[in-house]
């Protein structure tokens, strides 16, 4: 890959011809976070030359008429909706190109149930949990060691996501959050560092460390400035370093992840990683994760968003749906 730099990258002419559908927004409980991300991607790819086509799925913005206007589509739409496989589903019964995994490994990534048992198959590590659901929900929420973090099935940027200390003595927020989200997780609180790693076509990029100033890395620290610090490239041994992207890039394989994604890591006391999860659609933000090891990378927001553009064109063109749709 040639790296340039910042407003500096221009798409290659044969490429400026294409018209990108940037698709953000939604109805998920993620629709603020994806209209930055949808914001950020669509100014990124003016600046590489492309024109683009704003397309919010909860204003019309998947009508035929709307979709047979681009020949790409890019994905910036987080939780249900976006990362659960169903989109790509249906971009791809009427034949548009789009960035990203396909509609299974999509929904194996964003279903943390499925997610944990793909790992478990794999031999991928990750922290001991089970799935609380039923009549069976206060049996084992009781019997499962404390402390532990509940978080829904399917939901992501931690939204749900509660520590239990005490089962018994919690119950009633258990049972509140049982009847929010249906099916929940309840995952063995791992105590260490955090990590994530970005995944780039098969490549692992800087370890980040993240440290928030919150009890754990919730919502808000995810998504209010200076809540959180980011450690770009993890200031770890070389040998870690490796273990993390070794790891991470397993993850992602064993899910049938492509393009991209971030893992997301703990690693205990005794150095013992633990994978937490695998997000296929990662925030998009300059400031959001991937694109900060991108950067690390030498490589910029803008080139990583024409990257992705290109690896769907070409994977269009090799599959036979070629330049226009067929919807």
């Amino acid at each position: 890959m040639r790296v340039l730099t910042g407003k500096f990258f221009k798409a290659p002419e044969n490429f400026r011809s294409l018209k990108v559908g940037v698709l953000a927004g939604g109805s998920s409980g993620e629709r603020s976070v994806s209209l930055r991300s949808g914001r950020a991607v669509q100014k990124a790819l003016k600046h590489a030359g492309f024109n683009t086509l704003w397309l919010d799925p909860a204003r019309g913005g998947l009508r035929i008429e709307s979709l047979a206007r681009i020949d790409v589509a890019f994905l910036a739409l987080h939780g249900k909706g976006g990362e659960d496989g169903s989109l790509q589903g249906f971009l791809e019964d009427r034949g548009i190109p789009y960035i990203g995994s396909a509609p299974k490994p999509s929904l194996q990534a964003f279903d943390k149930g499925l997610s944990k048992r793909v790992f478990e198959r794999f031999k991928v590590p990750t922290a001991a949990w089970t799935v609380l659901k039923g009549d069976s929900l206060e049996k084992k929420a009781r019997e499962f060691p404390a402390p532990f973090f509940i978080k829904p099935i399917r939901e992501g940027s931690s939204i749900g996501v509660f520590e239990i200390r005490d089962a018994s003595r919690q119950m009633a927020r258990i049972r509140s959050a049982f009847r929010r989200y249906g099916a929940l997780l309840a995952e063995r609180k791992i105590e260490g560092r955090e990590f994530t790693v970005g995944i780039l076509g098969n490549r692992a990029l800087p370890v980040i460390e993240l440290k928030p100033k919150r009890t754990f890395y919730d919502y808000k620290a995810k998504y209010t400035k200076g809540m959180t610090e980011y450690r770009v490239p993890a200031p770890v041994s070389a040998a870690v370093r490796r273990r993390l992207q070794r790891v991470a890039l397993k993850a992602h394989r064993a899910l049938g992840l492509r393009d991209f994604s971030r893992v997301d890591m703990m690693a205990d006391s005794k150095g013992h990683l633990y994978v937490l999860e695998a997000n296929s659609i990662p925030g998009f933000t300059e400031l959001s994760l991937l694109p900060k090891a991108a950067r690390a990378a030498g490589c910029s927001f803008e080139e990583l968003c024409f990257t992705l553009v290109k690896w769907a064109y070409e994977r269009s063109l090799r599959s036979g749906v070629g330049l226009k749709n067929r919807i």
